[in-house]
């Protein structure tokens, strides 16, 4: 009889990214405030955590997504739809609201300047989403549009490299889906000691660390028995990085930790309706919540972080509402339809 597997049926994974989402969230409530993130162990915040979570949770559903599929076809329109049209519309939310609201020099001037447009393709076609034209919220701490963008690209980057490794073989098996993530995660951490990254490109260290904590996740579809670790393990790990996580291996250690957490929560045998049944509103939260917090803070730049959270909060989990039921839902209800099943 085959064992249960709680990723192959209803589980907890769409709160976690909730979680995920807000814990990056709750982090810009302080930063846009008090230019600090409080949330940390050693210098690992709860902002910079939570996106290594995405990552690896990331990972082990593509891994799932292509083995199961075997269709890159499929694989590639499924992607698409799941990140462009929601993405499209906050560029256009930021091309027709926020650069002719609150730029530096605000007006219909910002609509029809060719930098806002040229902006916008960039990011839509995996550019830096910095310095957006017009300088939005000059006032702000972080005078950015929309600073939690600049994951996307390599969210898209690891979808095209995973298509690519499957492709080829590269991650078909636990051992050399193992060998890349170990490969990744050793020029991560010995990199630095080794090459100076000032002289090497900006996107080389992010893309080595979300990298590396999405082939944890896509070595977890090939490890089927640490989708579920131990209570004790969990604490282990949790341990470990609580000692040693100031160290050259503190990063590792934490997302080791937040991925066992992940599983142990995410893929419980026990499963909690509301939980299963609550619609995911975590990308909407993801895009939204900083463009929401800087327009809040815009009219009122006297409020603190939790005062900025008590009035921000409300408004980008109904934006998040509005994109995820209006928009991602919908678009998702194309993606083609999965072929017979093929579990390894």
């Amino acid at each position: 009889m085959k064992q249960f597997d709680p990723l192959f049926e209803s589980n907890h994974l769409t709160v976690v990214r909730w979680v995920l989402a807000s814990a990056v969230a709750i982090g810009h409530l302080w930063l846009l405030t008090t230019g600090y993130e409080p949330f940390r162990i050693h210098e690992w915040t709860a902002g910079y955590m939570a996106v290594n979570g995405f990552f690896v949770l990331s990972g082990l559903l593509i891994a799932k997504s292509l083995c199961t599929r075997n269709d890159l076809k499929a694989f590639a329109v499924s992607r698409t739809l799941r990140i462009y049209p929601a993405l499209i519309v906050i560029l256009l939310a930021f091309i027709f609201i926020f650069a002719p609201l609150f730029s530096e020099i605000p007006g219909i001037v910002r609509i029809t300047d060719p930098e806002t447009w040229k902006y916008a393709l960039r990011v839509l076609f995996l550019g830096d989403p910095e310095n957006a034209p017009g300088v939005l919220f000059p006032a702000s701490l972080e005078p950015e549009f929309n600073g939690p963008l600049w994951t996307i690209r390599f969210e898209l980057a690891a979808y095209g490299f995973a298509a690519l490794a499957f492709a080829i073989g590269a991650i078909k098996g636990f051992w050399r889906t193992l060998g890349l993530f170990l490969i990744v995660q050793t020029a991560y951490l010995v990199g630095p000691y080794l090459v100076d990254y000032n002289q090497l490109p900006t996107s080389l260290s992010p893309f080595l660390r979300l990298f590396s904590a999405f082939l944890m996740g896509m070595t977890l579809w090939h490890w089927p028995a640490a989708r579920r670790p131990a209570w004790w393990i969990v604490a282990a790990l949790i341990g470990l990085f609580i000692v040693f996580g100031d160290g050259p291996v503190g990063e590792l250690l934490a997302t080791l930790s937040l991925t066992a957490l992940i599983m142990r929560l995410g893929l419980s045998h026990r499963k909690i309706r509301p939980l299963i049944k609550l619609p995911d509103y975590s990308y909407g939260i993801y895009i939204w919540h900083y463009p929401v917090m800087q327009a809040v803070l815009f009219f009122n730049p006297e409020l603190n972080s939790y005062e900025l959270g008590v009035i921000s909060f409300p408004l980008f989990i109904l934006v998040s509402a509005m994109s995820w039921h209006l928009i991602e839902k919908p678009f998702l209800k194309l993606k083609p339809g999965r072929k017979k099943l093929n579990i390894p």
